[in-house]
């Protein structure tokens, strides 16, 4: 297996898994607003602190608003960690790769990312965002699961693996990282 294919390989599946996370914080937290009392809420900057890109959004706005942090992490691609900017580059990794991984598989990253792009402004809204982030979610099950089912398991295959579980980890770490500073 050539060295370009394992890596590519490996980042498309970092870069699903990160676009699967960021949706599930943020659904989390908007779901978490809904089930607190009035006149309490969470806040979103920890959202963006779990990111680990304070500097690169606070460059770009004001406040840590609501508005603001969707904006940033669902479509602004100037943020490699946001939604949108990571699909463009699982659609990528997979484009240059696309006799390795199944055609059905290629197909859906084409299909999440052209949902993600196009469904983006509904996902802004308080009444689409549900909705929204649960597609992207669900679509990047179907596709881990595809690519687990009719994928040969071979080396490419442990190269996919491992980039999802290390992505997985590293999000893991940063959320208990992020929350665990909030109780000392």
């Amino acid at each position: 297996m050539l060295s370009r294919v394992a890596e590519n390989l490996y980042w498309l599946a970092r870069y699903l898994e990160r676009a699967e996370n960021t949706a599930r914080i943020v659904n989390v937290n908007a779901n978490l607003l809904l089930d607190l009392p009035k006149g309490i809420a969470p806040g979103w900057a920890p959202l963006v602190d779990i990111t680990g890109a304070n500097a690169l959004f606070e460059e770009h706005y004001k406040d840590y608003g609501e508005r603001q942090v969707m904006r940033f992490l669902l479509g602004d691609e100037r943020h490699a960690g946001s939604i949108l900017s990571a699909l463009n580059a699982a659609r990528e990794n997979c484009r240059t790769i696309r006799d390795f991984v199944p055609r059905e598989a290629w197909e859906q990253i084409n299909g999440l990312t052209l949902y993600a792009r196009d469904g983006l402004q509904k996902g802004l809204t308080k009444n689409g965002r549900h909705a929204y982030l649960r597609g992207l979610i669900t679509g990047s099950q179907l596709i881990n699961g595809l690519l687990d089912g009719t994928m040969l398991h071979d080396q490419g295959f442990e190269f996919l693996t491992l980039g999802r579980y290390l992505e997985r980890a590293d999000m893991t770490t940063r959320i208990a990282d992020v929350h665990s500073a909030a109780l000392l």
